[in-house]
C-alpha cells in the first residue's frame, strides 16, 4: 500500500511530462480516521488549511486556529473550502478540530506523501544525469514530552526539501533507523550523506550493497569521529601516507562578519580501510578567522566514500560534505522560526504532524527560490493572500 500512494504522486509527475499534482490532490491520499457520518470538514481542507497557516508562520496549534480564523475567503476556497449553506461563506476549522485530527491522522502516511510529492517538485526541475545527494539526519523535540520524541529526516542538498521523515521508536536510535527511512526514497543515481553517528558497516552495506544482497547499489557519502576509532585511524593514516602537501580543494565562505576557509584532502582507500564498499577517504578543514583575519577557530573532520575518483573529485566531496551540514540549517529554522524546541504538552502523533508541517512550508520556500526564509514568513503572516504564492494547489 505505500509504493502504491507514491506512485499515485510521483507516476503523474514521471508520465506527465513534467506535470506535478497539486497539494490539493496529494492530501487526498491521506486516510480519514473518522468514522463517515458526522464529519463537519473534509480532512483535505482541514490539513490544507494547517500547512497553509504553517506557511504562514503559525507555530502551535492555537496559533494555527488563529490563522485559520483570519484567513479571506478566496484563501479558504483555494484551499478546497465550501460554503456553509446557511451561513453562505466558507467556515475555517477551529483550533480544537485542528488539532484533534492532527493527532489522530497517520503521521508516517502522512510523511510518505509530502516527502514524495516535495521530491516530485524537485525531481521537475532537475537536470536529467546529475548526481542526487540526499542529507539524513535525526532532530530531538526536546520540549515534548522531556525530550523523549526523535525524528528522522531526508533532505536534498540542492533544494533543501525534506523528502522523507520518520519517528525513530522510543527504544532505539537513528543508527538501526536507517533503512526504514530510506525505504520508500528513490536512490538510483543518489549519494546519502550523513553524520558520524551513521557511519556503521550495516548503514554502509545497506545503501551502497548490491540489490540482490538487500542494498540499494547506490553510495554513501558519511563523517567519521571517534565513535569510529579503529576507522578514524585508518582514515587518518590513509591521508597521511603522502602528507604534507598542498590540499587537493580550498574555497572561502565569507560572510556574517567572518570567514571560513574550508580545505580537502582526498586519497584513495586501498586496502587498509576496512569499511564495506569504500573507494575514497577525505579530511576536511574549517579555519574560522574574523574580519581582521585573525584565526578563532580549526576543526578538522574525516570521510569514507563509495564514489570513486572517477565518480567524485575533491571539490565534488567538498560539495558533499557543505551540503550535509544543510539538513542542519532547516532543523534550526524549525528552532528558530517555529520555536520548536519551545514547543511542549503535544501528544500521540500531534508533534510528528506539526514537523512535518514545518518541513513542508521551509520545503516549499526553498524550492521557490527563497533564501530568506523567517523574513519570508513574517511577510506571508502580514498578507495571508500571499500564502497562494508559495501553495501549489
Amino acid at each position: 500500500m505505500t509504493h502504491a500512494r507514491i506512485t499515485a504522486v510521483t507516476s503523474v509527475i514521471k508520465n506527465g511530462a513534467g506535470k506535478v499534482p497539486g497539494l490539493l490532490a496529494v492530501l487526498a491520499l491521506v486516510p480519514d480516521p473518522r468514522r463517515p457520518r458526522g464529519r463537519r470538514f473534509p480532512l483535505v481542507f482541514v490539513l490544507a488549511v494547517a500547512a497553509a497557516c504553517t506557511l504562514a508562520g503559525a507555530r502551535t496549534f492555537r496559533e494555527i486556529g488563529d490563522q485559520a480564523a483570519d484567513l479571506s475567503q478566496k484563501v479558504l476556497r483555494d484551499l478546497g473550502g465550501k460554503p456553509h449553506p446557511l451561513r453562505r461563506k466558507v467556515i475555517a476549522p477551529g483550533e480544537t478540530r485542528i488539532r484533534t485530527l492532527l493527532h489522530l491522522i497517520d503521521t508516517e502516511i502522512l510523511d510518505e506523501i509530502t516527502g514524495g510529492w516535495l521530491r516530485g517538485l524537485a525531481d521537475a526541475g532537475r537536470l536529467d544525469g546529475l548526481l542526487t545527494a540526499i542529507a539524513i539526519d535525526g532532530k530531538w523535540l526536546r520540549g515534548v514530552l522531556d525530550g523523549q520524541v526523535k525524528l528522522f529526516a531526508a533532505m536534498l542538498h540542492e533544494e533543501k526539501a525534506v523528502i522523507a521523515q520518520h519517528r525513530i521508536p522510543d527504544e532505539t536510535t537513528e543508527t538501526t533507523q536507517v533503512k526504514e527511512l530510506l525505504e520508500n526514497v528513490d536512490l538510483d543515481g543518489a549519494v546519502v550523506t550523513a553524520d558520524a553517528v551513521n557511519a556503521q558497516r550495516d548503514t554502509a552495506d545497506y545503501i551502497a550493497g548490491p540489490e540482490e544482497d538487500g542494498g540499494r547499489g547506490s553510495a554513501y557519502f558519511l563523517f567519521v569521529k571517534g565513535n569510529q576509532p579503529k576507522l578514524q585511524r585508518a582514515v587518518f593514516g590513509a591521508i597521511q601516507r603522502d602528507c604534507p602537501r598542498d590540499p587537493d580543494y580550498t574555497e572561502l565562505d565569507c560572510g556574517h562578519g567572518r570567514i571560513i576557509r574550508r580545505s580537502l584532502w582526498a586519497a584513495g582507500a586501498g586496502d587498509g580501510i576496512d569499511f564495506p564498499h569504500v573507494r575514497q577517504v577525505a579530511r576536511i578543514r574549517r579555519d574560522g578567522y574574523d574580519a581582521s583575519g585573525a584565526l578563532i577557530s580549526k576543526e578538522i573532520v574525516h570521510a569514507v566514500t563509495s564514489l570513486d575518483e572517477d565518480q567524485a573529485s575533491a571539490a565534488d566531496l567538498a560539495k558533499l560534505a557543505r551540503g550535509q551540514w544543510g539538513i542542519e540549517s532547516v532543523h534550526w529554522l524549525r528552532d528558530t522560526a517555529y520555536g520548536e524546541d519551545a514547543n511542549t504538552g503535544y501528544a500521540g502523533n500531534g508533534p510528528q504532524a506539526m514537523a512535518t508541517l514545518r518541513n513542508l512550508a521551509i520545503s516549499l520556500l526553498y524550492l521557490s527560490g527563497v533564501t530568506e526564509i523567517t523574513r519570508t514568513l513574517q511577510a506571508i503572516s502580514r498578507d495571508r493572500n500571499r500564502i497562494l504564492d508559495y501553495l501549489p494547489l
